[in-house]
């Protein structure tokens, strides 16, 4: 007969699958919008902008708009590692930790990728800015968008004070550009008709 998991690893497991069914949900179609206000919430709160998770909106999904806030139109891009596969390695694992009958069973082969160059997040930031803004999606309306930006790339700057340049950014037409990665968030340039926080955030 083999061995029963202990009831601690049993807890674990059983919380493993909930865990990875919500992480599942969170990074799916479905979860778009959660996903999105919980961005433009890790931005106000890294700018130490105080919100109520009231606050934020998800407009009908024809918008484009993705996030409301107070007077800010959040539009918001993130930008990954090159050939990055995040659903089919989350979909892996939910399929492994739904079918393990023990914590030793969740162990499996990862994904492999090829390490991507060091780039600058600032370059990054800067060339989808430019794309974007030249997308027949956006050109009418880019000019009432607060365009944020969430770096999770790897080996990628931080982007650094010296690094932005405000009127390279302002040229394209957006309302205002900004950025998150991990803890920093900087907002890059901002017309003057953005929002007040955003400007004073400069």
């Amino acid at each position: 007969m083999p061995d029963q998991p202990s009831s601690a690893d049993a807890d674990l497991l059983a919380e493993m699958k909930r865990e990875w069914t919500e992480f599942r949900w969170f990074y799916s179609n479905k979860g778009k919008e959660e996903r999105e206000r919980w961005v433009v919430g890790e931005f106000l709160t890294r700018l130490a902008i105080p919100f109520g998770s009231d606050e934020l909106h998800s407009p009908p999904q024809h918008s484009r708009v993705d996030v409301e806030f107070r007077d800010a139109r959040f539009q918001v891009k993130e930008i990954t590692s090159p050939n990055f596969r995040r659903n089919d390695e989350i979909n892996d694992m939910h399929l492994r930790v739904m079918g393990a009958k023990t914590l030793a069973d969740t162990v499996g082969p990862g994904f492999i990728y090829d390490v991507p160059p060091v780039v600058s997040s600032y370059d990054l930031v800067r060339d989808n800015a430019r794309e974007l803004a030249l997308s027949e999606k956006y050109i009418e309306c880019k000019k009432n968008l607060d365009l944020v930006f969430y770096v999770t790339r790897t080996r990628a700057s931080i982007i650094q004070v010296h690094d932005i340049n405000p009127e390279e950014l302002s040229s394209f037409g957006w309302r205002s550009v900004s950025y998150l990665m991990g803890n920093h968030a900087i907002v890059l340039c901002a017309a003057v008709d953005a929002p007040s926080f955003l400007c004073a955030s400069r």
